[in-house]
């Protein structure tokens, strides 16, 4: 892939830039789940060439737009229909014309997973198609709503329902080799990640202003030095796991192998500690960081399951000790 669609976004201001114009749109979007609202941005087609109708291979963007979902805690099929359009994008043309259109005008719906043993997949049924990635590389299961499944008890996200699907013996299309199925694969692990970053920062900002309005001992909560400190903590966190996964989308933008072990260092360090994090706003929140409808445990649920989705931590570590190409 070119390096072009990134260059305008190497300054950070212009990263701020793009970040500002999603938030904006973000929360002032009446209709916040509906996918053709985003795909109308053009945030559908960010991983797709321009000549088969998408904007170019924009990692830097699509992390960024990823990040500002998490924090709105969107519940669209975002995540799934942009992966499935880069990989839909050198599929073969019978099968790219077919649903690379619905999945960047957004009346298409898809999911990507693991494949395996066992198959977690988001929201599975309600997508049209789910693409799987593995070492043998990328594969489009048509007709998703009729494959046997379960729902998976043991991720939480209400909002995003996780189902184990049974996809050993199911019909399905060859869509992309090895190689683009690590490429995309790293690129989708960034964005799962940035998700759960942004449903951090929400949560970060929501408390900070609790913080600042509580009162104890005839202060503000966030004036005690203790308190402070483990805000603080939580805020180069915040900075670093930011920093790091801008790195690996750069990365990704111009070079797959190095792209690819930097997002498996990206994906570790944040599914080892974004739950962490979020559990640490819950504690310093007080009686109203355990209600289970506060905002904050939406985004506990949303971040515990990206851990698990694509991968967890120790798989990822595991990836990167075995220094599969770069």
């Amino acid at each position: 892939m070119g390096t072009e669609g990134d260059a305008a976004l190497d300054d950070a201001v212009d990263i701020e830039l793009v970040r500002g114009a999603a938030r904006a749109f973000l929360t002032g979007c009446d209709a916040q789940d509906s996918l053709k609202d985003l795909a109308a941005m053009d945030w559908t087609g960010l991983l797709v060439e321009e000549d088969v109708g998408g904007s170019g291979w924009r990692p830097v963007e699509a992390t960024v737009i990823a990040e500002e979902l998490g924090r709105a805690n969107n519940s669209t099929h975002w995540l799934g229909c942009v992966t499935a359009a880069a990989a839909l994008s050198s599929a073969p043309v019978d099968v790219r014309d077919r649903w690379l259109p619905p999945m960047l005008d957004g009346t298409g719906t898809a999911a990507c997973a693991l494949f395996g043993d066992v198959t977690r997949v988001a929201r599975a049924d309600v997508v049209d198609v789910i693409v799987t990635f593995d070492d043998n590389g990328i594969r489009l299961f048509e007709a998703a709503g009729t494959l046997p499944r379960e729902l998976d008890d043991e991720l939480l996200d209400v909002n995003r329902p996780v189902w184990r699907v049974e996809l050993a013996g199911a019909e399905s299309v060859q869509i992309g080799g090895p190689e683009r199925a690590q490429q995309l694969l790293a690129l989708a692990r960034i964005l799962l990640s940035a998700d759960s970053l942004g449903a951090l920062s929400a949560t970060f900002e929501r408390l900070v202003a609790y913080l600042k309005d509580r009162i104890a001992f005839g202060a503000p909560i966030a004036s005690f030095q203790a308190v402070q400190h483990r805000l603080v903590e939580l805020l180069v966190f915040e900075a670093k796991a930011r920093a790091v996964l801008t790195k690996a989308a750069r990365a990704l933008a111009s070079d797959a192998a190095t792209g690819a072990g930097l997002s498996a260092v990206a994906h570790a360090f944040v599914a080892a500690h974004a739950t962490a994090a979020v559990d640490e706003c819950m504690q310093l929140s007080g009686g109203i960081g355990f209600t289970w409808e506060y905002p904050l445990h939406h985004d506990l649920r949303r971040v515990f399951t990206n851990g698990y989705l694509l991968g967890t931590a120790r798989s990822s570590r595991a990836l990167f000790a075995a220094g599969a190409g770069w």
